[in-house]
């Protein structure tokens, strides 16, 4: 079965109705591990920041806040107004957020190139190149969330589940898709023009709108990708189930963390819904693979290196 072709047949029957579709399926954003109202909190820290200090650490919030890695929690430190949701902060692999970043973020060169980019009235895939010039992230979706956080009217978040609808979604692409992180400027840029065609066709306008109009479609769009690919996780694995082989039990007791059996598996195991973490020990786990105590200490290195490797 073209489980590929299946979904998007799926998708254009649902193509003329996409917007309100969308905003029916903004409902299942997680709004557990990424809360709402911390998130607006965040955004309106960022924009009212008048010091290197204030820039940088609402920066190093939202990152939190992206990575999931922000809980509401009553007895926690911070505070989102105006909600007045009290919350915490896990912390994060530190290849993504470390003393090197935060020393970065809350530096004064920082903050003045953060004021330009606040600025800024129209998209400029330029300035995705200019921030990387401090050496942050080796990958492009960290860098447009920043510039995202600074600017959220004109850089939309990207993510694979996004990516994801925008194949699904996007009539005039012809190429087979699959959640995956594409981490190339130009992908940005056309999923950024998409975007646009999206809000006009919701009646929306990226400098007029309402940032919860906004962000309604965002995550319409993580939901229509999630939802993607946890299907093609579960019927992948009902045809995998299908499959009798009397040698499988020796084959996959000779496997180990670096077989793309192991990698794939944990990829759709977390395609499916369950944390890094978790589809990562269940991959493990049927597949007769012994890990190692440390192996899950940062899942999400695991992961990034996957995804380069062109597994997601």
């Amino acid at each position: 079965m073209d489980v590929y072709k299946l979904i998007l047949e799926h998708s254009l029957n649902i193509k003329n109705m996409l917007i309100s579709f969308l905003r029916t399926l903004a409902a299942q954003f997680d709004d557990q591990k990424y809360p709402t109202e911390v998130y607006f909190h965040l955004l309106e820290q960022t924009r009212v920041a008048a010091t290197p200090a204030e820039i940088g650490g609402a920066l190093l919030h939202l990152l939190g806040w992206k990575l999931g890695k922000i809980r509401r929690d009553p007895d926690g430190p911070f505070i989102a107004e105006p909600s007045g949701t009290r919350y915490v902060i896990h912390n994060a692999s530190p290849k993504v957020i470390s003393e090197r970043h935060e020393e970065i973020l809350l530096s004064r060169e920082f903050f003045n190139w953060a004021q330009k980019v606040r600025a800024t009235h129209y998209f400029e895939a330029s300035l995705i190149h200019e921030l990387n010039r401090f050496e942050l992230w080796s990958t492009t979706v960290m860098p447009v969330f920043v510039l995202h956080c600074l600017q959220p009217r004109i850089y939309p978040i990207v993510d694979r589940w996004v990516l994801l609808a925008h194949d699904l979604l996007d009539g005039d692409q012809e190429s087979e898709f699959r959640a995956r992180l594409r981490s190339d400027v130009e992908a940005y840029v056309a999923y950024h023009g998409w975007w646009l065609r999206v809000l006009a066709e919701a009646g929306l306008g990226p400098m007029s709108a309402q940032l919860n109009q906004l962000k309604e479609i965002d995550a319409g769009l993580w939901a229509v990708g999630k939802r993607a690919a946890r299907l093609v996780a579960e019927m992948q694995t009902r045809e995998d189930d299908s499959i009798e082989s009397p040698s499988y039990g020796a084959h996959v007791r000779a496997l180990g963390t670096d077989a793309g059996e192991f990698k794939r598996r944990a990829i759709a195991i977390r395609n499916s819904g369950k944390t890094q973490r978790q589809a990562i020990i269940d991959a493990a786990a049927e597949l007769c693979i012994e890990l190692k105590p440390s192996y899950t200490q940062y899942p999400g290195s695991h992961f990034e290196r996957w995804r380069k490797q062109g597994l997601e």
